[in-house]
């Protein structure tokens, strides 16, 4: 009867960790099932910190919520730790009135038994992900034996880490193929692209709204010779600097953004578009590259009837730039 019972408390343990739903409540059940499947007082289930060689308390069962505080935390290489001992060599372990802190503090004078917790990777090869330690009254059973519930407990809580890291690493691999795919990877700068569709979404925001907004295209006078006589890494700099300046001395409404080899591009909302730009151009006055100062050149074209789209407004503002550039370097022309 009590295999039994253990079987079906097993089952109900794999159809936790096969349904969808946090790990930290999963972990919370399986350690539940230390006690009630594993016959122990008490559980505890580990996460394994590779980078910072800890063991990480996660779940719990029969002690306290003290128990999961940091400062419980287990080194790897802590030769006084069952569990540090159990994931280090891949095998379970036992010890009888020692091997846990956390345990100890508790006054638990109890047979210990660790068991690592191992997935295997995308290679065939095994990695851990952590360990659960259970604290017994009387004689545990043996922690190699197959029979032994704690075994099949331990491979849960590991397809439950591995598969919940699996989940985090896709997210973070999306997010980062996001922003490679919106952002310039030279200044950080959102990239024509996403500029100009940001650019769209501010048109039809302002059309609703009935409210001004201007874009100002930058140019860096004279990065070509720069660039000749510098050489790319030294005209690399000077974008980047541009880019730090840019980003730096715009208003929170404001968009900014890379449009070409020497060329940046800022959607301001509002009617604040010249202070705006002249502010863009007085500070990048402040900066050099290559032993030599930088200066900007800017254009500037308003929403209107005859600019009522993002590429309408792109060409009013490139023939703004041209305009300034014929006045000199440093210089802001158009607006209307």
């Amino acid at each position: 009867m009590e295999r039994a019972d253990t079987r079906l408390t097993l089952l109900e343990a794999a159809r936790i960790v096969a349904r969808g739903g946090e790990l930290d409540a999963k972990l919370d059940a399986l350690a539940g099932y230390i006690c009630t499947a594993g016959g122990a007082r008490a559980g505890l289930i580990y996460l394994l910190d590779p980078v910072a060689g800890q063991l990480l308390p996660a779940a719990q069962s029969g002690l306290d919520a003290a128990a999961l505080d940091p400062s419980h935390s287990v080194a790897l290489d802590d030769a006084a730790e069952l569990v540090a001992a159990a994931v280090r060599e891949r095998r379970p372990a036992r010890a009888d009135g020692g091997g846990s802190a956390a345990i100890a503090d508790r006054g638990l004078a109890a047979s210990l038994i660790a068991v690592p917790l191992v997935a295997t990777d995308e290679t065939g090869g095994e990695e851990a992900e952590g360990g659960l330690l259970a604290a017994y009254d009387a004689e545990p059973s043996d922690p190699a034996s197959p029979d032994n519930p704690l075994t099949a407990l331990a491979d849960l809580a590991a397809i439950a880490i591995r598969n919940a890291r699996l989940a985090n690493a896709l997210v973070e691999h999306a997010d980062w193929m996001d922003r490679m795919a919106s952002t310039d990877s030279l200044t950080g700068l959102a990239n024509r692209a996403t500029l100009l569709r940001m650019l769209e979404l501010e048109i039809a925001r302002a059309t609703r709204q009935q409210t001004p907004l201007s874009l100002i295209v930058f140019d860096i006078d004279g990065f070509a010779a720069l660039n000749e006589r510098a050489g790319a890494s030294i005209a690399d700099d000077a974008l980047r600097l541009v880019a730090s300046t840019l980003a730096d001395n715009v208003r929170v409404v404001d968009t900014v953004g890379r449009l070409g080899p020497d060329e940046f591009g800022l959607i301001a909302p509002g009617a604040g578009w010249e202070v705006v730009g002249r502010r863009v151009i007085e500070a990048a006055a402040g900066i050099e590259a290559g032993g030599a100062p930088i200066s900007l050149s800017a254009g500037a074209a308003a929403l209107s009837e005859g600019n009522a789209t993002a590429d309408a407004m792109l060409d009013a503002a490139a023939a703004a730039l041209d305009d300034a550039k014929k006045m000199g370097a440093g210089r802001l022309a158009g607006g209307a």
